[in-house]
């Protein structure tokens, strides 16, 4: 079994850290916080002519048609850039459409997402972050020929960017998606303000909206599409804490090798290199799972020792809890100065807390792994 990346894959990790480097360096990102979306369209259109929004799309809809392992090494470098914007949520839309929708809905959608033309966001998680029927707070019954929904759900990334919503809503048959025009009668959209401005949150509520029947995603089940762009959704935000994690801690240690105290270089000192130890640990792990959650998602269910959803979950606990921890160190070696807004160290302490505080909260996934392994006395 070979276990590096692939002369392809190192390449594609190089080219989004140069792209990042030079089209979104932080100081980039700390002036988009300021903006409506978080992103311009120049980003926006770099990203596409790259191809990240379709990395996962067959290329016969405009993809490139690789796995999450491939995909993890562009989102790695996003994360270490604290990139802005609504790239996931356009990302998980899509992939919602691809592993939802039918045959003809793909023709239509997918080749416009895939270029960036047209910018989706998934309004799927419900209550305590779960995607299937009993978790949803938007229901879909039948009118007709068409669909009818009602509900809404609180905090949606990139739902204010975007001019279709994939909404998943549980109807009588279970969970089923919707392409919903973000302008259409009876949907609201309320842009919050999240403690992080790179990702733009937004209450989203649906008033008697009625859905065409096109646009109900037809081709798959809606509660096992939902189960898997779930489980995407987990990993990326596992990279993207990975790479966060790393630059953090490379900046500490930078400082430490420079700041000078009692003649020497804080570094030196046992209490730094214990926290530059364990910041490292703490790194290398989240490394470790989350390219096998990466890796687990990319094999055929069959050959899976665990379920995605499982091994998705396992990488974002751990992304939790190391992003946290190595910021909680990484501002302790920088001092005083790492607590301000004019040093960039608060930025991924942001960050941290938006990814943990997002979709679900570290306790849901926690659940989840601890049922899934026999433990459910443990799981409450």
């Amino acid at each position: 079994m070979d276990l590096q990346f692939s002369e392809e894959q190192r390449a594609m990790q190089a080219q989004a850290r140069e792209f990042m480097e030079q089209h979104c360096p932080l100081e980039r990102v700390r002036a988009l916080w300021d903006t409506p979306d978080g992103c311009d369209d120049a980003l926006w259109g770099g990203m596409a002519e790259l191809g990240w929004m379709g990395m996962l799309l067959p290329e016969e809809f405009g993809g490139l048609g690789l796995g999450v392992t491939d995909l993890s090494r562009v989102l790695e470098e996003l994360g270490r850039g604290l990139l802005p914007g609504p790239f996931l949520a356009h990302l998980l839309g899509t992939q919602a459409v691809l592993l939802a929708g039918t045959p003809a809905q793909r023709a239509e959608w997918l080749p416009r997402l895939a270029g960036g033309e047209q910018r989706v966001a998934l309004v799927a998680h419900g209550e305590g972050g779960r995607t299937d029927a009993q978790g949803g707070n938007v229901r879909a019954r039948a009118s007709g020929k068409a669909h009818v929904l009602e509900g809404g759900k609180l905090a949606v990334p990139g739902a204010a960017q975007a001019r279709t919503l994939v909404v998943a809503a549980a109807g009588k048959g279970g969970l089923a998606f919707y392409l919903v025009d973000a302008a259409a009668p009876g949907v609201e959209i309320r842009p919050l303000r999240a403690i992080e401005q790179g990702v733009k949150l937004a209450g989203v509520s649906f008033n008697m909206v009625k859905v065409p029947p096109g646009q109900r995603l037809a081709g798959a089940s809606g509660d096992e599409a939902a189960a898997q762009v779930s489980a995407l959704c987990d990993v990326a935000l596992a990279f993207d804490a990975l790479g966060g994690a790393e630059r953090a801690m490379h900046m500490a240690v930078e400082y430490a090798k420079l700041r000078q105290a009692f003649g020497q270089p804080i570094g030196s000192f046992q209490a730094i290199k214990h926290k530059a130890a364990d910041m490292l640990y703490a790194v290398e792990s989240l490394r470790a799972i989350a390219l096998w959650a990466a890796w687990v998602l990319d094999v055929p269910a069959a050959a899976r020792a665990v379920p995605a959803r499982v091994a998705a979950a396992m990488a974002r606990c751990t992304a939790i809890e190391t992003y946290d921890l190595v910021v909680r160190h990484a501002t302790q070696v920088q001092g005083a100065i790492a607590t301000t807004e004019e040093h960039q160290m608060h930025m991924f302490a942001k960050r941290s807390r938006l990814l943990a505080l997002s979709y679900a909260p570290l306790a849901w996934y926690q659940e989840l792994v601890l049922q899934a392994n026999g433990f459910p006395e443990l799981a409450s």
